[in-house]
């Protein structure tokens, strides 16, 4: 077995302690031994809007499943509401649903976008039509009410990305 020289040894160590210092070992241990919740994920019931206040093509921001998740409610032109939750599976940013042409998809009133890197989303489904996205927009679950009240209840398909739910 070679020797380990002086200079070495010194080197190690204080390599070693460097590297206790730079990495949070509480933060580490918290993740690794944090108990886990197992149990079915419950979202709140949550009124987003009166079939009245939304015309048909227009949509409306909101948040679910609290005040920091933005999601986008879509009054499509068959009559129906959908609802995404409105960050992209990409990098995060809000994504959105207006008449504004984007390039290359003029003229066609049946995609959300997200306005930072140009992905483009099936306003009906969800589904990515173009850009760097890796998956569909998460949907969230909706029930109009009979007095007109569109109310959120959770997912109906997908789960958002980042963030605590």
């Amino acid at each position: 077995m070679p020797k380990t020289s002086r200079r070495d040894f010194l080197r190690y160590t204080v390599l070693l302690g460097a590297a206790a210092l730079l990495i949070p070992i509480e933060r580490i241990t918290e993740f690794l031994f944090a108990e886990r919740n197992t149990g079915p994920v419950t979202y709140p019931k949550t009124r987003v809007a009166n079939s009245a206040d939304v015309a048909v093509g227009e949509s409306l921001l909101f948040t679910y499943p609290h005040e920091d998740r933005p999601a986008v409610l879509i009054h499509l032109s068959d009559g129906s509401f959908v609802a995404f939750d409105g960050t992209c599976t990409h990098l995060g940013c809000q994504v959105r649903y207006d008449r504004i042409d984007l390039k290359g998809w003029q003229g066609n009133p049946k995609e959300s976008l997200c306005p930072c890197h140009g992905g483009v989303f099936d306003a009906k489904t969800g589904k990515v039509l173009a850009g760097p996205a890796p998956r569909a927009l998460p949907k969230i679950k909706l029930v109009l009410e009979e007095n007109g009240d569109i109310i959120a209840d959770g997912y109906e398909s997908g789960l958002p990305l980042y963030g605590e739910f």
